[in-house]
């Protein structure tokens, strides 16, 4: 069995493990209030997952036409599409970037090239991803919105770090080849000494390679700043479209609560943090318990999870 299909049955174990826990005692209750729910407020919900995927396409289609790629941006939603399916049934979400890699040759795009457009989709997704995180994070401290408890607490705080670590990583070697390349060397040696790494002169080339590719891609972006700017803003529209899907399925069910869209956003952004890193594919039982345990502080029951059921 391939590792892909491997995923897709764990994935697909897991899920059923999840549906069971959820619906074993109220499922009379559950299956009652989906029925019941105002399939307006759903259909407004599946209009911004819509969004989502389709607003998320646009940074790879301006970054294509930037290196001077004429694919249709038809054909980049279809990609932002099957990217979220392949990067749910993998571990840490791995799996899309190569599939996008792979489609894009097809379309006549050379690796090297389209390597480079997913690397600078990366670098705009992942400074969006941490700067809203980092925004959610400060107004709950500020405004303590919600409570959460020290295990959720501790996820989601490490989450936000380790995507920060990520984006520094990525920044310092987008500036300076030199000084990450010592920091690579220093780190792989200290991994040979504890066993971990055995061929430091191998990773070394691996990691200087992928330097360098950061490198020069940020170079590329940093000449053309009102497209990277205009990306940043596609993502954010994007990430806050999908944030806001739960206050929709709320407002379906009918269920009384003071949960507002702004708390939605900002309880969303940190299940996203709180799974972001989970090596379980779709992180599945990790995002549901986030869920759970952010949401719950509000809505408790079979009407919690029906919540998380159409969700």
């Amino acid at each position: 069995m391939n590792k892909k299909k491997l995923s897709a049955l764990i994935l697909i174990i897991l899920t059923i493990i999840v549906f069971y826990y959820l619906i074993k005692d109220n499922y009379k209750e559950i299956f009652a209030s989906i029925a019941n729910a105002n399939y307006w407020w759903l259909l407004l919900g599946l209009i911004l997952y819509s969004i989502y995927l389709l607003v998320q396409s646009i940074p790879f289609y301006e970054f294509t036409k930037m290196h001077k790629h004429n694919v249709s941006l038809k054909f980049y939603i279809y990609l932002s599409v099957v990217t979220n399916f392949f990067n749910g049934i993998t571990p840490m979400a791995t799996g899309g970037q190569p599939l996008q890699i792979y489609e894009m040759h097809k379309k006549g795009i050379s690796v090297v090239n389209a390597t480079n457009i997913v690397l600078e989709n990366f670098i705009v997704f992942q400074f969006t991803a941490v700067f809203l995180g980092m925004i959610a994070l400060v107004a709950n401290c500020i405004f303590h919105l919600f409570t959460v408890n020290p295990l959720l607490e501790n996820m989601t705080i490490i989450g936000f770090v380790l995507n920060t670590l990520l984006l520094l990583f990525v920044i310092v070697a987008s500036f300076s080849k030199t000084f990450i390349q010592k920091i690579i060397t220093f780190i792989l040696k200290l991994l040979n000494k504890i066993k971990i790494v055995k061929d430091i002169d191998k990773q070394k080339e691996k990691w200087n390679k992928t330097c360098l590719e950061f490198y020069e891609n940020f170079q590329i972006l940093l000449k053309h700043k009102k497209l990277l700017f205009k990306n940043i803003l596609m993502y954010v529209i994007s990430f806050l479209a999908y944030f806001s899907v739960p206050i929709c399925i709320i407002n379906a069910l009918g269920i009384d609560t003071n949960i507002n869209l702004i708390m939605t956003i900002i309880m969303s952004s940190y299940i996203f943090l709180a799974s972001s890193y989970l090596p379980i594919p779709g992180a599945t039982g990790g995002m549901e318990y986030a869920f759970l345990g952010y949401f719950g502080n509000f809505i408790t029951g079979f009407k919690l999870n029906s919540l998380l059921l159409i969700w």
